[in-house]
Formats: structure tokens, C-alpha cells, sequence
């Protein structure tokens, strides 16, 4: 994730909140792996507080469309890649999967609302050991965690993503994201 990729994501959200007609955004990585995130050496030599904040606002504005966004995870997400998984509406998440944000390993913190999300989602104990450790964790560690919604083969990530993305329709219902987990997104899943 380069600092043209930030620019280029903030374009993207821009034109399709303000585009009709669409049902869903469905994120996914070129190739084997959602992404490993920024690019250390550019993050630390052209990175400061302003452009943190112009991509966390991009982040919120993904978001906040009215529509369902959903992450399909392969392979690794890691860093800012993650920290934009955690601003989807639904992460979706391959067996093999590895998760994290390893910022604090290159004496950073996560800077786009990814300790914010995590403490939201897995707690405030789980988080700061997170953050402080810069651990990596499986999918199915993620899923203990409530920090994705779904585990399944690799081959059915992108399926089961498009799947969730038909059944609903293009209706996203603030404040109801774990009734809309358990109508929409468990009938698509194998049974346990």
C-alpha cells in the first residue's frame, strides 16, 4: 500500500459515495494475499500527521456507504491492510489467512483507526497486547476474536463475498451488523 494507493483509494470512495446504483463493495488483494500494507520505508519518509488523517477519513467514508462493503481475505493482511478490513461491514477470511498489526516491530502504532477497531471488537486487554506485541494471529484466532465474521477455504472467499453482497441487495442496516451476520452471511457457510 504506497502512498499512490492511499491517493487512489481516497479518489475511489470520494466518486462512489457520490455514484448511484451501486449495491456493494467487495475489497479484495491482486493475487494470493489481501495485502501485507504500507510500504515501511516510503510510510517513514513522507508520511505525517495530515496524510494519516486525509486516509483515515477515506477509511470512515468507506464506511459509511449506504451499502454493504466486504472484505474477502486471502493470505496476508497486515498493517493498514487490515486496519482497512476493519472498516468494511464484513470481513470474509480464507483458512490460511494471516491477520495483524506488527506496526509497534517497526517502533510505529497502528494510525488509521485500527486500535480503535480491534478494542471495539475484541476488547481493550486483547488490543493492547496486540498493538504492544505487533503479534500476527490466524484466521480462526481472528474469528475468536470477533475481529472477521467468516472462515472458509480459500477457494470459497471471493463466492461467498459475491454471495453475501447479492443476498443483501444493497441494503446495509446501521446498527444491525450481527443480525445481518446471522440472516445473510451464516446460510452461506458449511455447516460446522
Amino acid at each position: 500500500m504506497t502512498m499512490e494507493f492511499f491517493q487512489e483509494m481516497q479518489d475511489i470512495v470520494n466518486e462512489i459515495s457520490e455514484t448511484g446504483g451501486l449495491k456493494s463493495v467487495i475489497i479484495s488483494g491482486n493475487g494470493r494475499h489481501y495485502s501485507s500494507g504500507a510500504d515501511i520505508s516510503e510510510l517513514l519518509s513522507h508520511v505525517d500527521n495530515r496524510t494519516m488523517l486525509e486516509n483515515y477519513r477515506a477509511f470512515v467514508r468507506l464506511e459509511q456507504l449506504p451499502f454493504p462493503v466486504i472484505s474477502a481475505i486471502r493470505g496476508v493482511c497486515l498493517g493498514s491492510a487490515f486496519e482497512l478490513a476493519l472498516f468494511s461491514h464484513f470481513r470474509i477470511c480464507s483458512e490460511d489467512a494471516v491477520l495483524g498489526l506488527p506496526e509497534s516491530t517497526f517502533n510505529l502504532m497502528p494510525g488509521i483507526g485500527g486500535i480503535k477497531r480491534v478494542a471495539e471488537l475484541a476488547g481493550n486487554a486483547r488490543t493492547i497486547e496486540i498493538i504492544l506485541r505487533g503479534i500476527t494471529f490466524s484466521a480462526s484466532e481472528a474469528l475468536e476474536m470477533g475481529l472477521v465474521d467468516a472462515v472458509v477455504p480459500k477457494n470459497q472467499v471471493m463466492p461467498v463475498a459475491v454471495k453475501l453482497a447479492e443476498a443483501m441487495d444493497g441494503k446495509m442496516y446501521p446498527g444491525a451488523r450481527a443480525a445481518c451476520i446471522f440472516k445473510y452471511l451464516k446460510p452461506l457457510l458449511p455447516d460446522e
